[in-house]
């Protein structure tokens, strides 16, 4: 019985393990928004902050270590990477990439532009290249919470799961509070058939910055009988729904459970529908 509970569990959770349809290149660029510490954010994404960074090259990181390759990065990378800043506070993505690419062809070191590159790259849904970057990141700096974070996306893109846990808790070694590796951490144990408190608390704790973090722990409550902790998640979710269809699919399973009138759009949604 445990163990038919557990399938259903896993098959009403498909979308963990199909995660490589969820960043749609055009969608971002169309829909980002970037914030006034150049952060850029696509509501339709479940990573939702696929992040510039927001500090100047070479400045001090969180934990106060500076690798020395990052202590002097020639000139016309730095105007390279201010370039690639710009083109993505506007939109161009392509162009954007390019610039880094540009930077990095100058100071192959330089950690930031690594970073950021990769970013481009899962956004461009290049997850191997993604990945190739973020390893030349972490390599560069392994204390870098950001590349181990990014890398654990990556990683989690490409379905392997156990190597994004390993990458994500690196991250949150270096960085506790930080809510990304948090996420990937939750889902990665999920995808593994770890439905775990630890998973559920990371998935918690990171619903905040990753809207869709609530859907998976709705479909999670559901399927073990918790109405209530459904309700609430999906209401949570509801506060700043990541996807307009996916807010459709939550309103009109949110009217079922309630009891409240269904409208007449919801007719083709599932009882328990299926998310992005």
């Amino acid at each position: 019985m445990k163990s038919g509970r557990f399938s259903l569990l896993l098959a009403s959770l498909f979308f963990v393990s199909n995660l490589q349809a969820q960043v749609s290149p055009r969608r971002q660029i169309l829909q980002q928004q970037v914030g006034p510490n150049n952060a850029a954010f696509d509501r339709s994404d479940p990573f939702a902050r696929i992040r510039v960074p927001s500090v100047a090259p070479g400045a001090t990181p969180p934990g106060g270590i500076i690798p020395a390759s990052q202590l002097h990065i020639p000139g016309k990378a730095l105007k390279e990477y201010d370039r690639s800043l710009k083109a993505y506070g506007s939109g161009d993505l392509f162009s954007s990439a390019e610039h880094l690419q540009k930077a990095l062809e100058i100071y192959p070191q330089f950690l930031r532009a690594r970073n950021a590159l990769g970013l481009r790259y899962v956004q461009m849904r290049q997850y191997d290249k993604a990945l190739a970057e973020h390893q030349s990141a972490v390599a560069i700096s392994p204390v870098d919470s950001d590349a181990h974070a990014s890398l654990s996306f990556d990683l989690l893109l490409l379905n392997r799961y156990s190597e994004a846990e390993t990458e994500a808790r690196q991250s949150l070694s270096l960085a506790p509070q930080a809510s990304g590796p948090r996420y990937v951490l939750g889902r990665a144990l999920i995808a593994q058939r770890q439905i775990t408190p630890e998973a559920m608390r990371m998935l918690k704790e990171s619903e905040d910055a990753f809207p869709n973090a609530s859907l998976v722990l709705a479909q999670i409550h559901f399927t073990m009988g918790n109405a209530d902790e459904t309700i609430s998640d999906l209401r949570h979710y509801l506060r700043a729904p990541a996807d307009r269809e996916n807010q459709h699919k939550s309103e009109c399973w949110l009217a079922r459970l309630t009891g409240q009138p269904v409208d007449r759009s919801c007719s083709d949604v599932p009882g328990r529908p299926s998310f992005k």
